[in-house]
Protein backbone atom coordinates (compact mmCIF):
# COMPACT_ATOMS: atom_id res chain seq x y z
CA UNK A 1 0.00 0.00 0.00
CA UNK A 2 2.78 2.44 0.86
CA UNK A 3 4.36 1.94 -2.57
CA UNK A 4 1.05 2.68 -4.31
CA UNK A 5 0.40 5.77 -2.19
CA UNK A 6 3.89 7.10 -2.93
CA UNK A 7 3.49 6.45 -6.66
CA UNK A 8 0.11 8.18 -6.69
CA UNK A 9 1.21 10.83 -4.15
CA UNK A 10 -2.22 10.79 -2.52
CA UNK A 11 -3.11 11.98 0.96
CA UNK A 12 -6.36 12.20 2.87
CA UNK A 13 -7.37 15.52 4.40
CA UNK A 14 -7.22 14.95 8.16
CA UNK A 15 -10.31 17.13 8.65
CA UNK A 16 -12.46 15.03 6.30
CA UNK A 17 -14.02 12.69 8.85
CA UNK A 18 -17.64 11.87 9.62
CA UNK A 19 -17.28 13.88 12.84
CA UNK A 20 -16.93 17.01 10.70
CA UNK A 21 -19.59 16.06 8.13
CA UNK A 22 -23.05 17.59 8.45
CA UNK A 23 -25.40 14.75 7.53
CA UNK A 24 -28.37 17.05 6.86
CA UNK A 25 -31.14 15.03 5.24
CA UNK A 26 -28.93 11.94 4.75
CA UNK A 27 -28.33 10.56 8.29
CA UNK A 28 -29.50 7.04 7.38
CA UNK A 29 -27.23 6.91 4.33
CA UNK A 30 -24.27 8.21 6.35
CA UNK A 31 -24.89 5.48 8.93
CA UNK A 32 -24.81 2.85 6.16
CA UNK A 33 -21.56 4.25 4.74
CA UNK A 34 -19.90 4.29 8.17
CA UNK A 35 -20.82 0.64 8.73
CA UNK A 36 -19.58 -0.39 5.28
CA UNK A 37 -16.26 1.40 5.86
CA UNK A 38 -15.81 -0.30 9.23
CA UNK A 39 -16.65 -3.71 7.76
CA UNK A 40 -19.76 -4.07 9.94
CA UNK A 41 -22.01 -4.08 6.86
CA UNK A 42 -20.97 -6.01 3.76
CA UNK A 43 -21.66 -4.19 0.48
CA UNK A 44 -19.28 -4.97 -2.42
CA UNK A 45 -20.02 -1.74 -4.33
CA UNK A 46 -21.83 1.56 -3.75
CA UNK A 47 -22.29 4.40 -6.25
CA UNK A 48 -22.77 7.88 -4.76
CA UNK A 49 -23.87 10.78 -6.92
CA UNK A 50 -24.94 14.36 -6.39
CA UNK A 51 -24.37 17.91 -7.56
CA UNK A 52 -21.31 19.92 -6.51
CA UNK A 53 -20.95 20.81 -2.82
CA UNK A 54 -22.93 17.84 -1.53
CA UNK A 55 -19.86 16.42 0.23
CA UNK A 56 -18.95 13.43 -1.94
CA UNK A 57 -15.18 13.90 -1.55
CA UNK A 58 -15.55 14.47 2.20
CA UNK A 59 -17.60 11.27 2.57
CA UNK A 60 -15.21 9.12 0.54
CA UNK A 61 -12.21 10.34 2.50
CA UNK A 62 -14.12 9.87 5.78
CA UNK A 63 -14.78 6.25 4.78
CA UNK A 64 -11.05 5.74 4.20
CA UNK A 65 -10.30 7.20 7.65
CA UNK A 66 -12.78 4.80 9.29
CA UNK A 67 -11.39 1.82 7.36
CA UNK A 68 -7.78 2.52 8.30
CA UNK A 69 -8.73 3.08 11.95
CA UNK A 70 -10.45 -0.34 11.78
CA UNK A 71 -7.16 -1.89 10.55
CA UNK A 72 -8.43 -2.22 6.98
CA UNK A 73 -6.32 -1.32 3.96
CA UNK A 74 -7.95 1.59 2.15
CA UNK A 75 -7.15 3.83 -0.83
CA UNK A 76 -8.73 7.08 -2.07
CA UNK A 77 -8.49 7.69 -5.83
CA UNK A 78 -9.41 11.22 -7.03
CA UNK A 79 -10.04 10.74 -10.76
CA UNK A 80 -10.01 14.51 -11.36
CA UNK A 81 -6.27 14.35 -10.58
CA UNK A 82 -5.43 10.90 -11.91
CA UNK A 83 -7.04 11.38 -15.34
CA UNK A 84 -3.95 13.42 -16.30
CA UNK A 85 -1.78 10.33 -15.72
CA UNK A 86 -1.65 6.99 -17.51
CA UNK A 87 -4.28 4.46 -16.33
CA UNK A 88 -1.45 2.17 -15.16
CA UNK A 89 -1.08 4.48 -12.15
CA UNK A 90 -3.92 2.60 -10.43
CA UNK A 91 -2.32 -0.82 -10.89
CA UNK A 92 -0.96 -2.73 -7.91
CA UNK A 93 -3.80 -2.14 -5.46
CA UNK A 94 -4.83 -5.79 -5.16
CA UNK A 95 -4.29 -5.88 -1.39
CA UNK A 96 -6.77 -3.05 -0.72
CA UNK A 97 -9.93 -3.88 1.20
CA UNK A 98 -11.67 -0.56 0.49
CA UNK A 99 -11.14 1.65 -2.56
CA UNK A 100 -12.97 4.98 -2.92
CA UNK A 101 -13.01 6.29 -6.50
CA UNK A 102 -13.98 9.97 -6.63
CA UNK A 103 -15.36 11.95 -9.61
CA UNK A 104 -15.53 9.09 -12.14
CA UNK A 105 -17.45 11.32 -14.56
CA UNK A 106 -14.18 13.08 -15.50
CA UNK A 107 -12.99 10.02 -17.45
CA UNK A 108 -16.13 9.90 -19.63
CA UNK A 109 -15.24 9.55 -23.34
CA UNK A 110 -11.59 8.81 -22.50
CA UNK A 111 -11.23 5.38 -24.12
CA UNK A 112 -8.09 4.34 -22.26
CA UNK A 113 -9.39 5.31 -18.86
CA UNK A 114 -12.86 3.86 -19.44
CA UNK A 115 -11.37 0.46 -20.37
CA UNK A 116 -8.96 0.65 -17.43
CA UNK A 117 -11.75 1.44 -14.96
CA UNK A 118 -13.91 -1.36 -16.41
CA UNK A 119 -11.07 -3.85 -15.84
CA UNK A 120 -10.31 -2.33 -12.44
CA UNK A 121 -13.89 -2.83 -11.21
CA UNK A 122 -13.99 -6.41 -12.53
CA UNK A 123 -10.66 -7.30 -10.92
CA UNK A 124 -11.41 -5.77 -7.53
CA UNK A 125 -14.94 -7.15 -7.33
CA UNK A 126 -13.48 -10.61 -7.99
CA UNK A 127 -10.91 -9.86 -5.27
CA UNK A 128 -13.65 -8.98 -2.71
CA UNK A 129 -12.54 -5.37 -2.46
CA UNK A 130 -15.28 -2.94 -1.40
CA UNK A 131 -15.63 -0.22 -4.05
CA UNK A 132 -17.20 3.18 -3.36
CA UNK A 133 -17.64 5.28 -6.50
CA UNK A 134 -18.74 8.91 -6.76
CA UNK A 135 -19.90 11.13 -9.61
CA UNK A 136 -21.80 14.32 -10.36
CA UNK A 137 -24.20 12.16 -12.39
CA UNK A 138 -26.32 9.09 -11.76
CA UNK A 139 -25.16 5.96 -13.62
CA UNK A 140 -28.70 5.74 -15.00
CA UNK A 141 -27.64 8.63 -17.27
CA UNK A 142 -25.18 6.31 -19.06
CA UNK A 143 -22.21 8.47 -18.13
CA UNK A 144 -19.65 6.52 -20.15
CA UNK A 145 -19.19 5.75 -23.84
CA UNK A 146 -18.35 2.15 -22.89
CA UNK A 147 -21.70 0.45 -22.33
CA UNK A 148 -20.19 -2.31 -20.18
CA UNK A 149 -18.73 0.32 -17.83
CA UNK A 150 -22.18 1.86 -17.40
CA UNK A 151 -23.52 -1.55 -16.40
CA UNK A 152 -20.63 -2.09 -13.96
CA UNK A 153 -21.36 1.28 -12.34
CA UNK A 154 -24.81 -0.08 -11.43
CA UNK A 155 -23.58 -3.38 -9.95
CA UNK A 156 -24.47 -2.20 -6.44
CA UNK A 157 -26.79 0.24 -4.69
CA UNK A 158 -26.93 3.78 -6.10
CA UNK A 159 -27.44 6.60 -3.59
CA UNK A 160 -27.89 10.33 -4.08
CA UNK A 161 -26.23 12.84 -1.74
CA UNK A 162 -28.58 15.80 -1.54
CA UNK A 163 -27.75 19.48 -0.99
CA UNK A 164 -28.55 20.89 2.45
CA UNK A 165 -32.07 22.29 2.59
CA UNK A 166 -32.32 26.07 2.86
CA UNK A 167 -34.03 25.79 6.24
CA UNK A 168 -31.11 23.71 7.58
CA UNK A 169 -28.28 26.04 6.51
CA UNK A 170 -28.23 27.83 9.87
CA UNK A 171 -27.99 24.49 11.67
CA UNK A 172 -25.19 23.41 9.30
CA UNK A 173 -23.34 26.66 9.93
CA UNK A 174 -23.59 26.21 13.70
CA UNK A 175 -22.42 22.59 13.36
CA UNK A 176 -19.33 23.45 11.29
CA UNK A 177 -18.40 26.22 13.74
CA UNK A 178 -18.95 23.94 16.75
CA UNK A 179 -16.71 21.11 15.47
CA UNK A 180 -13.91 23.69 15.20
CA UNK A 181 -14.55 24.97 18.71
CA UNK A 182 -15.72 28.32 17.31
CA UNK A 183 -18.66 30.15 18.85
CA UNK A 184 -20.91 31.88 16.34
CA UNK A 185 -23.91 33.74 17.73
CA UNK A 186 -27.24 33.53 15.92
CA UNK A 187 -26.77 37.17 14.79
CA UNK A 188 -23.39 36.37 13.23
CA UNK A 189 -24.80 33.28 11.50
CA UNK A 190 -27.75 35.28 10.19
CA UNK A 191 -25.37 37.94 8.84
CA UNK A 192 -23.29 35.29 7.03
CA UNK A 193 -26.37 33.67 5.52
CA UNK A 194 -27.90 36.93 4.31
CA UNK A 195 -24.76 38.64 2.99
CA UNK A 196 -22.74 35.81 1.44
CA UNK A 197 -23.16 32.96 -1.03
CA UNK A 198 -25.41 30.33 0.51
CA UNK A 199 -23.54 27.13 -0.31
CA UNK A 200 -21.80 24.91 2.19
CA UNK A 201 -18.28 24.97 0.75
CA UNK A 202 -18.26 28.81 0.71
CA UNK A 203 -19.66 28.99 4.23
CA UNK A 204 -17.18 26.40 5.56
CA UNK A 205 -14.33 28.38 3.97
CA UNK A 206 -15.55 31.50 5.79
CA UNK A 207 -15.79 29.64 9.10
CA UNK A 208 -12.20 28.41 8.66
CA UNK A 209 -11.02 31.98 7.98
CA UNK A 210 -12.92 33.31 11.01
CA UNK A 211 -11.59 30.50 13.22
CA UNK A 212 -8.00 31.22 12.19
CA UNK A 213 -8.37 34.99 12.69
CA UNK A 214 -10.15 34.52 16.02
CA UNK A 215 -7.34 32.31 17.32
CA UNK A 216 -4.60 34.63 16.05
CA UNK A 217 -6.16 37.78 17.49
CA UNK A 218 -7.73 36.10 20.55
CA UNK A 219 -11.02 37.76 19.77
CA UNK A 220 -14.62 36.64 19.79
CA UNK A 221 -16.37 36.60 16.41
CA UNK A 222 -18.70 39.58 16.21
CA UNK A 223 -20.24 41.15 13.12
CA UNK A 224 -17.60 43.97 13.01
CA UNK A 225 -14.84 41.35 13.40
CA UNK A 226 -16.47 39.24 10.67
CA UNK A 227 -16.61 42.24 8.29
CA UNK A 228 -12.96 43.08 8.96
CA UNK A 229 -11.81 39.48 8.50
CA UNK A 230 -13.81 38.52 5.41
CA UNK A 231 -13.55 41.82 3.56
Amino acid sequence: MEHSQQALNLQLAQANTFDTFYAGSDPTLISVLKNVAAGVLEEPQIFLWGVSNTGKTHVLQAMCHIATSSNKRAMYLPMSELVEQQPECIDGLQDMQLICIDDVHVIADNDEWEKALFNFINEHRANNTTLIISSLFTPADNIFALADLNSRAMWGPVYKLTPIDEDKLDDALAFHARVRGLELSSDVRKYLLTRYQRDVSTLVGMIEALDKASLEEQRKVTIPFLKKTLN
